[in-house]
């Protein structure tokens, strides 16, 4: 009886200490997103100006407005992303 505690302690602890390497890593994640922001970011630029142009009552109004509001919301990406990229070792 005693060595069968020994044996599930031994396994509990070699369980307890192995499951977090199977992990994925967060840093490794964060790097992921940042390259994917950085990289999809001026995809925010179509995606806005076809909004506005849908959306819009008048066109020569809306699609600038589109475009403006693309490239706001693509250099918001893109910093939030640098930012991913070069904060990625920090854990948060």
């Amino acid at each position: 009886m005693k060595h069968m505690l020994s044996f599930f302690i031994a396994a509990v602890v070699a369980v307890v200490f192995a499951v977090p390497s199977f992990a994925y890593p967060r840093p490794v994640e964060k790097l992921k997103d940042g390259v994917t922001a950085v990289v999809t970011s001026p995809l925010e630029i179509k995606d806005y100006a076809m909004a506005e142009a849908k959306d819009g009552s008048f066109l020569p109004f809306s699609l600038p407005a589109g475009l403006l509001k693309g490239s706001c919301y693509m250099i918001k990406k893109m910093v939030g992303g640098v930012l991913d990229i070069v904060t990625f070792p920090i854990s948060k």
